[in-house]
């Protein structure tokens, strides 16, 4: 990647944040951006969760956009990030946006569940989410029984859809194109 910044005209990188078993692509972002301090590395992922977005944002990534935006927001997303003058966003941080609120839909969930939540939208199975959060598999299925109530959806994979439905949303309707 150096390589190519260094010999051609580079003003927008997409990168996925997941370059394989022996690659860090928060590594990789950094050494852009000090190769070349005005480029804008723009983190397009399906890894979706407050510690990575920050993680990102640290290493110096312009924005942040989910993998399964439509292509038309995704394209909007991108040109609005490369645009001179344009501030780090996040499109795609599901959970909250940028201040600390959160969509209508997610209000009334715990912080436990919109960790549930996040670990849903990554395709986990409940004993893996009771693994990662350190917690018993029962209280993983008591914590996504409340998350399916109070999404109002009758399964995970319609709680993921919601989650996905009120981004896009709010993408649309925001008057920068971010989170509003």
């Amino acid at each position: 990647m150096l390589e190519t910044i260094a010999e051609a005209p580079v003003d927008v990188v997409l990168m996925d944040l997941n370059l394989g078993p022996s690659q860090d692509g928060l590594s990789a972002i950094r050494a852009l951006r000090q190769a070349k301090p005005q480029l804008r590395v723009v983190v397009v992922t399906a890894s979706i969760d407050t510690e990575t977005v920050a993680a990102s944002r640290r290493a110096g990534a312009s924005g942040y956009l989910a993998k399964d935006l439509p292509v038309a927001d995704l394209v909007a997303a991108v040109r609005q990030l490369a645009a001179p003058g344009a501030k780090r966003t996040v499109f795609g941080h599901y959970l909250t946006a940028g201040s600390g609120r959160t969509w209508s839909g997610l209000r009334g969930l715990t912080k436990r569940e919109r960790e549930v939540l996040a670990e849903l939208n990554r395709g986990r199975t409940n004993r893996e989410i009771a693994l990662r959060l350190g917690v018993s598999v029962t209280t993983i299925n008591k914590h996504v029984q409340q998350v399916l109530k109070k999404l109002h959806v009758r399964n995970r994979g319609q709680a993921v859809a919601r989650l996905h439905a009120e981004f896009v949303s709010r993408v649309s309707h925001a008057p920068d194109g971010g989170p509003g």
